[in-house]
């Protein structure tokens, strides 16, 4: 009974953390627990809850993305340029920034099979790729969102912001295709145990190819967000947002080893560094204070994310 216990509580350790530090926080610090700080919290925290929600697939397989910042930015610098405050194009953009995501996970997923790289290297040269396309494209800020994309990054409904609706389904969907189809089944084998998950017959190519399919198409949702949010296209708008995805998604419990993931607990870690951005913010904490901070929560979550004696 001691034990299962214990398993409960260190598999919600994520939510149990995030609601002693939002109590914390509120009690500390007045401004924080203002209704309208509370819902910029959760939209400054969909952008990283799309992208961490495709990270937990490809972590959960045994891999890691870190090119999605770059999609995220790609997406964002072609998008304002290609609607420049158009709402009728807003539709066919939308769908063109997916295939164009979907495109470069494709791609990664490809080169990895073929090349048989490290998934670490590969994606940083995609990483590196990317950000020369931006530049290459453009320098400054370009273009205009459209008002569509405005008001899903910006809006709200009865009080919830229509940006975390969105991620609430989505990691509906994301929890639902990790926990209860075949595929899911397969990609948690294959992270967990590759050999053995070959010798069963799992196709390892597809799934890798699938994963990295899965987190190219969200870190261009996650780039449509970033756009409404911003209202141009600046082209440094993904620097850094890979590694904050990955430290998230470390948080929530995912193993870095692969083999275990969880897209809700996932999001618990998005909104506890979500959380902490803002407090940090309201105390007025210096920036360069903020990535110390923020780098010995990464150290911390790996830390804590190390299996345990008998732990498999």
């Amino acid at each position: 009974m001691l034990r299962l216990r214990w398993g409960v509580l260190d598999h919600n350790a994520i939510w149990l953390i995030l609601g002693l530090g939002v109590l914390a926080a509120a009690l500390w610090v007045p401004a924080f627990r203002d209704p309208e700080n509370l819902a910029n919290v959760l939209r400054q925290a969909a952008v990283l809850g799309v992208l961490a929600i495709g990270q937990t697939f490809v972590i959960t397989a045994g891999m890691i993305d870190l090119s999605i910042g770059q999609i995220a930015g790609l997406v964002v610098v072609l998008s304002s340029a290609l609607l420049n405050g158009e709402a009728a194009m807003t539709l066919p953009v939308v769908a063109l920034m997916m295939l164009i995501g979907a495109g470069i996970g494709l791609l990664n997923g490809t080169l990895l099979n073929i090349l048989r790289l490290h998934p670490l290297i590969l994606t940083f040269g995609m990483l590196s790729v990317l950000q020369g396309a931006i530049f290459t494209y453009t320098d400054r800020s370009i273009g205009r969102t459209s008002d569509l994309l405005a008001t899903l990054a910006n809006g709200s409904v009865l009080g919830l912001p229509l940006s975390a609706i969105a991620v609430a389904v989505l990691a509906t969907a994301g929890h639902l295709v990790l926990t209860r189809t075949r595929f899911g089944y397969h990609l948690v084998a294959a992270g967990g145990n590759p050999e053995s998950a070959r010798r069963a017959g799992i196709n390892l190519p597809r799934v890798r190819l699938a994963v990295f399919m899965i987190s190219g198409v969200t870190a261009a949702l996650a780039g449509l967000l970033l756009a409404g949010r911003l209202g141009t296209g600046y082209p440094l708008a993904g620097n850094g947002l890979e590694l904050d995805a990955i430290v998230a998604v470390v948080l929530g419990g995912t193993a870095l080893s692969g083999g275990r993931g969880s897209v809700v607990r996932s999001l618990g870690g998005v909104l506890l560094l979500a959380c902490i951005s803002n407090l940090l913010n309201l105390l007025e904490v210096s920036a360069y204070l903020q990535m110390f901070i923020k780098g010995a929560i990464v150290i911390l979550a790996i830390l804590i994310n190390q299996p345990r004696k008998g732990e498999v």
